[in-house]
């Protein structure tokens, strides 16, 4: 992979012009399928990177893990926040094989979607082990997990659109530091303990947790710093400024070869590749029950990332003026202050996706008379800290319900989520418990199957846990 495929990740915002995670990152399939509701709602294996204090509650069993078999826990998303399907087949698709002239009001009503900007994302999370022992009320719970999450988002500035359908008209200047690019593939060594304490007498049953982290990042992708704008003056004059900083660092086992560097390394994959980046991070949590309340708040992916194998830095920096296209000497320092420069750098350090959480949940009914089987209702509030890859520093809020009919019949949950960066979401998902297995199956995102044209994200999860 050349520097200059990384460096376009980075020059497009600008160029484009002329042309288990975060808050909102993907979770295991049980938690998706409630709308990622999860904060007091998880137990056991499915409480690691969520609130470890979950493991000791809501777990009778003593011994959890999960692997490849018989389902792999999986979960995938992509999609944007601004366009829908509709929208990029009527405003794109042309017809019947033709192109599509816009009129002014559906300019307008495109413009429209990039108000404020928009954000294009894909991300994916698996877990390769977990497993999780509780010996004793006494002892506590433990667990280690080993998780990946990749994933990448690119905010696209609102200025794009308005540049591309009304021209650069005299007068305007156009913004363009909305534009950010992060994306990732890190691995978590999480070992996490919890404990229940019976001496607070406030609620039936209280505990603490807490998750240590080794992380191991295999690739990075992001922008540091990004102050671009440009605008037309009364004579027709061009002037503008960039201001851009990125950074990337990745692994021996991709083959990644700079054009500033005469080495490079041949692609060789491994599942256990050694790391462009290592870092240390941890998790804590309280949790705690009074009657059919459950109440929980968790602080998760605190700590950093030190990159430093391959490590490069990307500038672009400098003023543009051209009054006179001919004029080869503007044209030449236009050109250099956008493609900027490239170098090899020691390290670059990054945070992790670092999230405050807080959820409520509550069993409606369990064994009543007048209604069938167990509902579960929960509510949850996530707020990242930081842009980070799964992180949304936008407050998401999510509702989640939980029933089981009857014995042998398969949970059924749904739940709704709004804001996050993403907006509204429907979920929806079935799980099947077996006693000694677990079987999930979900999607964030029901909309995509009964309205799929109207949808604006896609995701899909699935996974198993055994039980002893």
């Amino acid at each position: 992979m050349k520097s200059k495929l990384v460096y376009f990740l980075f020059v497009i915002l600008y160029s484009t012009a002329n042309g288990q995670f975060g808050s909102v990152g993907v979770v295991d399939a049980r938690s998706m399928s409630l709308a990622k509701t999860y904060t007091a709602t998880t137990s056991g294996i499915y409480s690691v990177g969520i609130n470890p204090a979950n493991l000791s509650l809501n777990n009778d069993y003593l011994v959890q893990f999960s692997t490849v078999l018989p389902v792999p826990s999986v979960s995938l998303g992509t999609g944007s926040n601004f366009i829908s399907i509709n929208d990029i087949n009527y405003y794109f698709g042309g017809v019947n094989g033709e192109p599509r002239f816009l009129t002014e009001r559906d300019k307008e009503e495109l413009n429209s979607l990039f108000d404020g900007g928009g954000a294009v994302f894909a991300s994916v999370t698996t877990t390769l082990f977990s497993a999780g022992v509780k010996p004793d009320k006494k002892i506590g719970a433990f667990a280690f997990s080993i998780y990946d999450y990749a994933g990448m988002r690119v905010n696209i500035p609102g200025a794009l659109a308005d540049l591309a359908l009304s021209g650069n008209a005299i007068g305007r200047k156009f913004d363009l530091s909305e534009g950010d690019i992060k994306g990732w593939w890190i691995r978590n060594f999480a070992l996490s303990y919890s404990r229940e304490m019976p001496e607070l007498k406030l609620f039936d049953n209280f505990a603490a947790g807490v998750t240590l982290k080794l992380v191991h990042g295999y690739s990075y992708v992001g922008t540091g710093k990004n102050v671009s704008s440009f605008s037309t003056g009364s004579s027709a004059e061009l002037t503008g400024e960039t201001d851009l900083v990125g950074y990337s660092s990745f692994s021996d086992m991709m083959g990644v070869k700079y054009d500033f560097d005469s080495v490079s390394t041949q692609s060789d994959f491994s599942l256990f590749p050694s790391p462009a980046g290592t870092g240390f991070g941890f998790d804590i949590g309280f949790a705690a029950t009074l009657k059919e309340w459950a109440f929980s708040l968790a602080l998760t992916d605190v700590g950093l990332i030190k990159w430093d194998k391959n490590a490069a830095e990307f500038n672009s920096f400098g003023y543009l003026y051209i009054d006179d296209i001919s004029n080869e000497d503007q044209l030449d320092s236009a050109k250099e202050s956008i493609t900027g420069d490239s170098k090899k750098i020691d390290h670059f350090y990054t945070g992790l996706s670092t999230a405050l959480r807080v959820g409520v949940s509550r069993m409606l009914w369990e064994g009543a008379t007048k209604f069938p089987g167990s509902l579960l209702l929960a509510f949850d509030y996530n707020q990242g800290l930081n842009e980070m890859p799964g992180n949304s520093v936008q407050p998401r809020f999510s509702i989640g319900a939980e029933w089981k009919p009857m014995d042998y019949f398969p949970y059924l949950r749904t739940g709704f989520l709004l804001g996050g960066g993403l907006g509204f979401g429907w979920a929806f998902g079935l799980g099947v418990d077996a006693g000694l297995l677990e079987l999930h199956f979900a999607t964030s995102d029901m909309q995509s199957v009964v309205a799929p044209n109207a949808t604006k994200t896609l995701s899909v999860s699935f996974g198993s846990r055994w039980k002893f």
